[in-house]
């Protein structure tokens, strides 16, 4: 029978975190067998597992995480994160709220620098002359697979044909 991607996932994350006192998400990417990279599993996936495995992500600068096990009793010289340790307030991690509200400003910010960069590309597009709707149009096309154009095209033909458009 068959496992999930996720499921695969998981037992490899688990195989490769025996003995370490830390990962990130790279490592775990490079660091599953070949036959489960080659299924491309999301880094949600691989997050995921690092999590039910009881890994807590803490930020190291640069937007990256590391991942590190829980803190073992009597081990005080490990910094505390997460919901296995910090402040708790009603059944919440506020340690690990925080981080993860920070991860998604950061993402948010970065997305906005992204779109203003794009509008600059268009914006100096549209200062050497081209026509901005037309570029779009292509862009679009661009993100579809070869055989959606084609469809897409035809059913365009069959439909201005019937209207007298085409010759």
């Amino acid at each position: 029978m068959k496992q999930r991607l996720d499921t695969q996932v998981a037992a490899a994350v688990g195989a490769m975190l025996v003995g370490r006192d830390g990962i990130t998400l790279g490592e775990v990417a490079d660091g599953l067998p070949a036959h489960i990279r080659a299924a491309n599993p999301s880094l949600k996936c691989m997050t995921k597992a690092l999590a039910s495995a009881g890994w807590i992500g803490k930020p190291i600068g640069g937007g990256q995480v590391i991942y590190v096990p829980p803190v073992e009793d009597g081990d005080e010289n490990r910094p505390v994160v997460g919901h296995n340790g910090g402040e708790v307030v009603e059944g919440v991690a506020a340690d690990e709220v925080r981080l993860l509200l920070e991860r998604a400003e950061r993402l948010e910010e970065e997305r906005k620098g992204i779109s203003d960069d794009i509008k600059d590309v268009f914006a100096e597009a549209k200062s050497r002359g081209y026509d901005i709707k037309a570029l779009r149009s292509i862009l679009r096309l661009r993100k579809r697979k070869p055989e959606e154009q084609q469809e897409e095209t035809a059913i365009m033909e069959v439909y201005m044909r019937a209207l007298g458009m085409m010759a």
